[in-house]
């Protein structure tokens, strides 16, 4: 899960990287199936719509930045709401006769309590932290954009799914995976196996083994045997045709005779 207020083209197809080649962005987006990412909740309201709007008009006209299709971020919002209840707080600490020098006070003032901004109701909590909304967005496997799937309510503490959205499990899941893995982090909730099987089939490797070896050495005493069964093999100390063929000569009658006769 990721936790991110990126831009549109950001949000929409974080996996596509212009200038890697296809099969590298087609590898990103399988991966991307089973990322979840969170971000600031963008209201429908007419409120923020005009809001988003002048804040478009503003940066064109006194900065000569277009946002064209891009949406407003989020932290300006927010931080227009951050200043409208700071106004709040100080007035009230002014109205009760209090400086404005006087921060603790309008801390106070600050915390543990409700109005109305551009997002719609902001509730700070006792610990001056702000409940917002956020949007979980899920990527379509059909046209590889990330969308709006559901969206926690801070001030209900809640999740609630988007009209005619689901979540996309990666691997083809029909559910998401437990919090927790099967066994444990550590492996602790499986019983440990008692070694049986390690143990089995190490021995059978080594028997295999055994029988292999063993027919091996078979077959070489086996051939060796037959080699020296054969009647036919002349031993090498019986050859004496050296001295033979220095007395004759072909053609010679005389050199057969003289050695028949020796």
């Amino acid at each position: 899960m990721l936790v991110c207020s990126a831009t549109k083209v950001e949000s929409e197809k974080p996996w596509l990287k212009e200038g890697d080649s296809e099969e590298t962005n087609k590898k990103a987006r399988l991966a991307y199936e089973a990322l979840l990412t969170v971000t600031a909740r963008i209201p429908e309201t007419d409120e923020y719509k005009n809001f988003s709007r002048e804040v478009k008009e503003i940066a064109k006209k006194e900065f000569d930045f277009d946002y064209k299709q891009e949406e407003v971020n989020t932290f300006v919002t927010a931080f227009h709401e951050a200043v409208l209840l700071y106004s709040l707080a100080l007035n009230e600490t002014l109205a009760e006769g209090y400086t404005v020098s006087n921060g603790s006070i309008i801390i106070q003032k600050m915390w543990n309590r409700t109005f109305d901004g551009i997002t719609g109701k902001v509730t700070i909590d006792e610990n001056g932290d702000r409940d917002a909304d956020y949007s979980i967005l899920d990527l379509n496997p059909n046209t590889g954009v990330f969308e709006v799937v559901a969206n926690y309510i801070g001030t209900e503490k809640q999740v609630v799914d988007e009209p005619g959205k689901s979540f996309h499990w990666a691997g083809g899941r029909k559910h998401p995976p437990p919090d927790t893995p099967k066994c444990g982090y550590d492996k602790s909730k499986c019983p440990k196996k008692n070694g049986v099987s390690e143990i089995t089939v190490v021995l059978s490797v080594i028997v295999v083994c055994l029988i292999l070896g063993s027919a091996a050495i078979y077959r070489h005493y086996r051939r060796e045997a037959q080699l020296a069964s054969m009647t036919w093999k002349i031993k090498w100390e019986e050859i004496a045709l050296s001295t033979v063929s220095k007395k004759m000569r072909p053609g010679s009658k005389l050199s057969l005779t003289r050695v028949s006769l020796t």
